[in-house]
């Protein structure tokens, strides 16, 4: 099984680069976007070079909340993690994403390698 392709979707550069070098060095391919509205352009452009979307939930209008919706309808196939800084916003996002983890920001990279690992196995999140 080859490694999946990863898109990382966070408007604070500081958080997403050191994440995306790490996963990188990890052996995955990965992408970036600032914001959904990018998210969703390489998405909708090629929606097979994405197995995993890792997105911060954000306070924009166009959410992280938002965009996974967007994601779970027109591309079931595509994982998604969603992160947040706030613990209400990280229940939440536990919620949305029955088949992935939520992630608490600052990201701990070690944790987000083995949420990524876990979801390339096919593990089933449990409840919590």
């Amino acid at each position: 099984m080859s490694a999946p392709n990863i898109l990382i979707v966070d408007a604070d550069i500081c958080v997403r680069t050191p994440l995306a070098e790490y996963l990188r060095e990890c052996g995955y391919l990965v992408m970036e976007a600032v914001d959904s509205g990018e998210a969703r352009s390489l998405l909708a452009d090629d929606p097979s070079a994405v197995d995993i979307v890792l997105a911060d939930v954000g306070g924009e209008e166009r959410s992280g909340f938002a965009l996974a919706k967007w994601i779970r309808g027109r591309f079931p196939d595509i994982r998604v993690i969603l992160a947040a800084s706030i613990a209400g916003s990280v229940e939440r996002a536990a919620r949305l994403c029955d088949e992935g983890p939520a992630l608490s920001k600052p990201y701990d990279h070690r944790v987000v390698l083995a949420q990524i690992q876990r979801l390339r196995a096919g593990a089933k999140r449990t409840p919590k």
